[in-house]
């Protein structure tokens, strides 16, 4: 088992010299723009995301927080993108490519697929596809790895648990009483008693085998198009890492692949966080009503959409 954990070690130290070098000179191609391919990368996401912040831009690209800052501050004075202080809370500023930067961006991107072009227009058809399966091969098998993070489907022995923490973290940082407890729990239950396996799926984050986070899909029983998103909730040690991320593409991915064209959810005004994330991802706020059934003070209860 020692034998083959090394010649394991060694063919992966091989591949990532060889990916290093292509990274290398894709990157000489970008560099010849005076941008990097982070750069490059960073211009992507902030075009991409709706409300756009720098931890996101951390918590999606893994990127140093200080090394980040030097690049906004280069694309500011470049004039390629804007900064603006979010109305709702004033320590958060929203990034926005400019006209400029937009125009920086596609020249980039042109330059990149022209980079990608030359590199595989040497291969066949069969062989691109082969190249492609593999690079999903590797994603997939390395992709949670770096985090230590496993994604699963739920037992029936996660219920009681997901229940509890959902009672501890919301009272804990939101002040939610037992009534928001109880109604967890009812609905919990009865989705686990009568959800469809091949349409619904609760999924569960675990890091060193202890729970991290949960993320479920449940249908609506009226409209066979329609999927609401439910009991979201990162444990609050695993925050700024990206599960949310990894949660999100996992419910929002298995609903494309059931071919559901409107994703719901439902969440509170003081879920700050989640609400910012949801908005990256294209939700859209739609309704909003007062709740005091909750907390002893007054919340407002949120319905956003999105259109697969």
């Amino acid at each position: 088992m020692k034998n083959r954990n090394l010649n394991t070690i060694s063919e992966v130290r091989i591949f990532s010299r060889f990916y290093t070098n292509i990274l290398g000179l894709l990157n000489q191609g970008i560099l010849d723009s005076s941008y990097s391919l982070t750069e490059a990368r960073i211009l992507f996401e902030i075009n991409k995301t709706k409300e756009c912040t720098a931890n996101i831009l951390i918590d999606k690209l893994n990127i140093d927080k200080g090394y980040l800052s030097r690049i906004l501050n280069r694309f500011k004075s470049d004039e390629l993108i804007t900064k603006e202080k979010c109305s709702g809370d004033g320590r958060l500023n929203f990034l926005e490519l400019t006209e400029n930067g937009g125009n920086v961006l596609l020249n980039l991107s042109k330059r990149s697929d022209k980079q990608i072009s030359n590199l595989i227009d040497h291969l066949d058809e069969s062989e691109k596809k082969s190249l492609v399966n593999s690079m999903e091969c590797i994603m997939k098998l390395l992709s949670y790895g770096k985090r230590a993070f496993n994604i699963r489907s739920y037992r029936e022995s996660d219920i009681k648990y997901i229940i509890e923490k959902h009672r501890e973290l919301y009272e804990e940082e939101f002040g939610f009483g037992n009534i928001f407890g109880d109604y967890v729990e009812k609905y919990l239950i009865e989705f686990h008693k009568n959800h469809n396996p091949d349409l619904e799926n609760i999924w569960i984050a675990e890091k060193n085998n202890k729970f991290a986070g949960v993320i479920a899909i449940a249908a609506d029983k009226t409209d066979p198009y329609l999927a609401q998103l439910r009991w979201f909730l990162i444990a609050t040690n695993e925050r700024n890492n990206g599960l949310g991320h990894m949660l999100l593409d996992t419910a929002i991915n298995f609903c494309k692949e059931k071919n559901y064209k409107h994703i719901f959810l439902w969440t509170a005004d003081v879920l700050k966080t989640a609400r910012y994330l949801y908005g990256n991802y294209g939700f859209k706020l739609t309704e909003s009503a007062d709740n005091t059934t909750w907390t002893d003070h007054l919340i407002k209860e949120e319905r956003w959409d999105l259109y697969t």
